[in-house]
């Protein structure tokens, strides 16, 4: 019986550890007056919304701090210094590094890229390994190298088990990558995977409906950020890590690459 005892406790701790690797880290319990206080919170934005200004104007508090840190930043070192010691996302206190900004600070075209995998993590640096030479290989294809653009994290820390980033995370990682995308003034932005076209773009759905299609990125669409002056065209792609598991997709890959490397040729290289 005693031995019984042993082996279902260490079975119990095996399994708290599991969720705990992949995020879970609420009781049952937690989690219900957690949502109650949600339910409360939504309640009470819903009367905002009705008393003051349509829902897609909406700036949730947490989301407010962030942007209201990022807009003071006067370059990109500035920006880049104040997203890696923010502290109002809970991923940074899970992750081994931020994922620093890299590339072509003057480049007309950014790629953003959605949270990084357990290598970048290590690294503090997006695209290594067998993730970073297939990006090359993507660019190769289409006549560009990595010091031709610039890259960037649209959540620039590793979610615990690799899990999907919360809608909070998401949004709250939003305002540094808009003031990023004032600073640069990029003719074109590639949106890889539906967690940076989301972000970008204000979406809520699959990368497979979204993908293969240009989308303008326009000067209002959040914040009221006036100083993006013009339209800036955003392509959506499957993201390279999703194509490392899913190699037949290359191909849908390949078509949006394609239509990258026309509107390079149209707006870019005249």
């Amino acid at each position: 019986m005693k031995q019984l005892e042993i082996k279902n406790h260490e079975e119990i701790l095996s399994i708290l550890m599991f969720y705990q690797n992949i995020g879970v880290n609420l009781s049952i319990s937690q989690n219900a007056q957690i949502q109650k206080n949600k339910s409360l919170e939504q309640n009470k934005n819903c009367k905002n919304i009705d008393n003051n200004t349509s829902i897609s104007n909406i700036i949730l508090n947490e989301e407010q701090k962030a942007y209201d840190i990022a807009i003071t930043a006067q370059n990109l070192k500035e920006l880049e210094d104040l997203f890696q010691k923010f502290e109002g996302c809970s991923l940074k206190k899970t992750a081994k590094n931020f994922i620093e900004f890299q590339g072509y600070k003057n480049s007309d075209i950014l790629v953003i890229d959605g949270a990084p995998n357990s290598e970048e993590d290590m690294a503090g640096k997006s695209f290594v390994s067998e993730k970073g030479n297939l990006f090359d290989k993507i660019l190769k294809a289409i006549d560009l190298k990595r010091e031709n653009i610039f890259i960037v994290n649209g959540v620039p820390w590793r979610p615990p088990g690799n899990r999907y980033p919360t809608e909070q995370e998401i949004n709250i990682c939003r305002p540094f990558i808009f003031n990023l995308i004032k600073l640069i003034k990029p003719k074109i932005i590639l949106c890889l995977g539906e967690v940076a076209t989301n972000q970008t773009l204000g979406l809520s759905q699959s990368i497979i409906k979204s993908r293969g299609q240009w989308y303008s990125l326009k000067s209002n669409s959040y914040y009221n950020n006036s100083e993006i002056e013009d339209n800036i065209y955003v392509l959506p792609t499957l993201g390279i890590s999703y194509l490392l598991m899913r190699p037949d997709m290359k191909k849908e890959a390949w078509e949006d690459m394609k239509l990258l490397r026309k509107k390079i040729k149209e707006i870019i290289i005249k």
